[in-house]
């Protein structure tokens, strides 16, 4: 089984692409939404792995969702929000094409919801 050697690299690379802004960069307020964002997103890495693991994925899939992940990375860095929108759709294609099982697509999707929530929150109070 290849994917289970390539998942931690997988894991990796989302946790990369996704992670929050170190806490000590943000003021005090928000270091607690930083580690709910954490906590999330450490959930949907998770969530993931096992769901890759479950799926029914080409390789093609395999290796699109990799780069997905790499180009969230990257436009995390750069601030490319037009290829981080072209990723995640690409992802959430992927996520729909019926590869997942049921029960996995909708408990990922759920933890999309829930880190684009504590990314509304780690915003601060307006």
């Amino acid at each position: 089984m290849k994917m289970i050697h390539k998942s931690p690299i997988l894991i990796a690379l989302l946790l990369l692409a996704i992670s929050p802004i170190a806490p000590w960069h943000t003021p005090v307020w928000g270091q607690e939404q930083n580690k709910q964002m954490r906590d999330d997103m450490e959930q949907f890495a998770m969530d993931l792995h096992v769901g890759m693991q479950r799926a029914n994925l080409t390789d093609q899939q395999r290796e699109q969702m990799r780069k997905d992940l790499q180009t969230l990375r990257d436009a995390r860095k750069n601030g490319d929000r037009m290829a981080a929108f072209r990723a995640m759709r690409n992802f959430h294609s992927i996520l729909d094409s019926g590869a997942f099982t049921p029960e996995d697509q909708q408990r990922i999707k759920q933890d999309l919801q829930q880190l684009r929530e504590a990314k509304k929150d780690r915003n601060g109070p307006m």
